[in-house]
């Protein structure tokens, strides 16, 4: 997981303003222009603003969407995938709860009530980018051990296997496999995988004896 390395600098950062209210846009307009964004103001009639949302980089870009407009109806069903990838801050005009799940939904992580005041703009930036910098980490780690716990199945053969071909005890065959791991730059769940794919036709000695002669010296 990523240290909790805070960002407070916006410099060269993109905002996207996704709302049809003149006075919301122009108060964010004037606000992240200051903190040294650039801001592009994306049309809430048509869907041309999906793709420029789908390319938009979470490493840039932040989105402030509009709360009150029903852009996305397909969010029940799974739908707005291309809001899941950068941070979002939810512009509130009617504090309804279906409207703020909505917005929690299509992944805000910061609110503005309207009217919307230039003094809480920083705030929310602060908040929306990295607390979704911390989910994705988050989602990182969790997909790391998700992996892992999948190939947790390989460690347990292969120690198995090496407790058999090496008279060896549990500790000892998995001290011999992480060893091993090392050494040619695997991960223990990687060098397991091989090995018990290589076990097949052959034994872990027998395929490779030089490891015996390791354990040996």
């Amino acid at each position: 997981m990523r240290s909790n390395r805070y960002i407070q600098n916006f410099r060269q950062r993109r905002a996207f303003v996704l709302s049809n209210d003149s006075r919301a846009a122009e108060t964010i307009a004037a606000m992240v222009t200051r903190l040294g964004m650039s801001l592009e103001q994306l049309s809430p009639v048509s869907d041309e603003f999906r793709p420029v949302l789908e390319t938009a980089e979470a490493q840039r870009d932040v989105l402030f969407l509009d709360g009150d407009l029903n852009l996305f109806p397909e969010m029940g069903h799974g739908g707005a995938e291309e809001l899941r990838h950068l941070p979002v801050i939810g512009l509130v005009g009617i504090e309804a709860p279906s409207r703020l799940r909505t917005l929690m939904q299509l992944g805000a992580t910061a609110f503005l009530s309207k009217p919307v005041h230039s003094g809480s703009i920083f705030s929310a930036l602060y908040l929306a980018i990295n607390t979704f910098e911390q989910k994705a980490a988050l989602r990182s780690s969790i997909q790391e051990l998700e992996h892992r716990r999948r190939y947790r199945r390989h460690v347990i053969k292969a120690v198995t296997m090496v407790m058999k071909s090496h008279s060896l005890d549990d500790e000892g065959a998995f001290a011999l496999l992480r060893k091993e791991s090392m050494r040619v730059r695997l991960s223990l769940e990687a060098y397991c995988e091989g090995v018990v794919q290589r076990s097949t036709t052959q034994t872990i000695g027998d395929k490779e004896p030089d490891k015996k002669q390791a354990v040996a010296d």
